[in-house]
């Protein structure tokens, strides 16, 4: 909202997008998939079956990191234009100097940005996320700092520095959280901390073998971002700054749903047994379901009068309002789609399911690929986010097919319909300028679907048996019948 107000949608705020995602998209190239289907599960048996092998492969896991974090940071500093220049092939000379400029100070946070995200895992395997939710506080406040500092000295490069510095506190608490709570240590450890290379060699085999299915996964999914940079930037700059501001409101969603379900439950269900993954799922989908649409429809039928809300202040004018919340509204047709498959893809890979799990996401992120290149002529700005919600159809189609829940489901969705689409049409009715009105669409959206869901005998079995459970007042005996009674 501060950069929105301070700096508008133009070039300064689309050569910090530009450079940012210069910088993720070659880290998550390599790290992100190696880390979370990768290293966490294994991780995590070895510290029920072997803790000494879980050290090893911690220590080898970090040594390889920390080796290829130096290398890609050099890489990206001196061949920063050249990068600037593929991501963003509609940007004016001008305001791609600015890009590779930021890039090259972004780029001196990526060794902490990989090494972080390693201690994270530490930690969620000891069922601690503290360190995992320090992530947005920290990396908010740098931003914020940056972003006044910027427009304050008028030195608009500063912006990157509140990626940079963030990192770089976040790395030194998270190794000395670790190492204070004793993560890496138990079992049999002597306090030696010099590496067995013949256990380090099998530990590395063992990740090796984990991560092989997943190699096609990061081409496609950081394949897919790149190209809706340079999609935007051909649509112009504005589209580019727009497009963050619409995934805010979108990603703030779905880090209170997708994170704590998907990512925070990936070591519970690495730990579950093949016949209790179906009870598990059985108990996650419902309260996914009856929180994530009426979201959707919130944020789609309400999207101009949420970015007006947000950010329609100082430097963010009418056009800004107006791609914004189309590319809001094109965002958050499938966030009910994204929230369910992005959790069904975690539950395949804590399930050493990576060979589907490469499939899924293969063509979760392909396609939406196509339908931006072939289609931004035709639809414009919304073209990036219907692809993004086709992309998350398909995402929930084929992990749910995989699990086998697909039929329960879309059971569940098929019931719930009649309700969202009563719900949809008020909040239509409702929708409009001004903060009154969407206080009455989301609030009008918000009654009907929960009275919908009570009406239902077997909607509220299912949907509302686990809040009466985290309340006291009921037991595991509704779930099951809502299970029935929807099958």
């Amino acid at each position: 909202m501060l950069l929105a107000a301070l700096f508008g949608a133009g070039r300064v705020v689309a050569a910090n997008r530009i450079a940012l995602t210069a910088t993720l998209v070659p880290i998550n190239f390599f790290t992100a998939d190696a880390l979370t289907a990768g290293f966490l599960p294994l991780y995590v048996q070895y510290r029920q079956e072997r803790p000494a092998m879980a050290r090893t492969l911690h220590r080898a896991v970090h040594l390889l990191l920390a080796a290829f974090s130096l290398l890609l940071a050099v890489a990206l500093i001196f061949g920063r234009d050249l990068w600037v220049g593929l991501l963003g092939p509609g940007l004016d000379p001008h305001t791609a100097d600015i890009a590779a400029t930021m890039l090259g100070i972004a780029a001196l946070g990526v060794p902490f940005y990989v090494l972080y995200n390693l201690n994270t895992l530490v930690g969620l395997a000891n069922d601690d996320v503290r360190l995992i939710n320090l992530r947005p506080s920290c990396q908010s406040v740098g931003l914020i700092l940056a972003t006044v500092i910027a427009w304050r000295t008028g030195h608009v490069s500063v912006l990157a520095w509140g990626f940079t510095v963030p990192y770089i506190v976040l790395w030194g608490w998270g190794a000395y959280w670790i190492r204070r709570q004793g993560y890496l240590h138990g079992g049999d450890d002597t306090g030696s901390h010099r590496p067995d290379r013949a256990a380090a060699k099998v530990a590395l085999g063992m990740f090796w073998r984990r991560l092989r299915p997943l190699l096609l996964i990061p081409v496609i999914l950081q394949g897919s971002i790149a190209v809706e940079r340079a999609v935007g930037s051909l649509l112009g700059v504005e589209v580019v700054a727009a497009t963050e501001y619409a995934r805010f409101v979108v990603d703030s969603c779905m880090a209170l749903l997708a994170a704590p379900l998907g990512l925070a439950g990936l070591a519970s269900f690495a730990r579950m047994k093949a016949d209790e993954v179906g009870d598990g799922l059985g108990r996650l989908i419902p309260p996914v379901i009856l929180v994530a649409v009426p979201l959707a429809l919130i944020l789609s039928l309400n999207s101009r009068g949420i970015v007006t809300l947000l950010y329609a202040r100082g430097q963010f004018d009418e056009r800004a309002v107006d791609v914004s919340s189309v590319l809001l509204m094109g965002f958050a047709l499938g966030i009910w789609a994204h929230v369910l498959g992005y959790t069904f893809v975690k539950v395949l890979n804590a399930r050493g399911a990576n060979f589907q799990v490469a499939i899924v996401m293969a063509l979760s992120f392909g396609i939406p690929i196509a339908v931006n290149l072939l289609l931004y002529r035709q639809w414009g700005a919304f073209t990036i986010g219907a692809a993004s919600s086709i992309g998350g159809v398909l995402m929930f189609l084929i992990s749910a097919r995989w699990l086998s829940v697909l039929g329960y489901s879309t059971r569940l969705l098929a019931l719930a319909l009649p309700g969202a689409a009563v719900a949809a049409v008020a909040g239509y009715l409702l929708a409009g300028a001004g903060p009154l009105r969407l206080i009455a669409s989301c609030v009008a959206i918000l009654l009907i679907w929960v009275g919908y869901v009570t009406a239902v005998p077997s909607l509220r079995r299912t949907f509302l048996s686990f809040v009466l459970k985290k309340l006291g007042h009921g037991t595991d005996e509704p779930q099951q019948d809502g299970l029935v009674a929807i099958k």
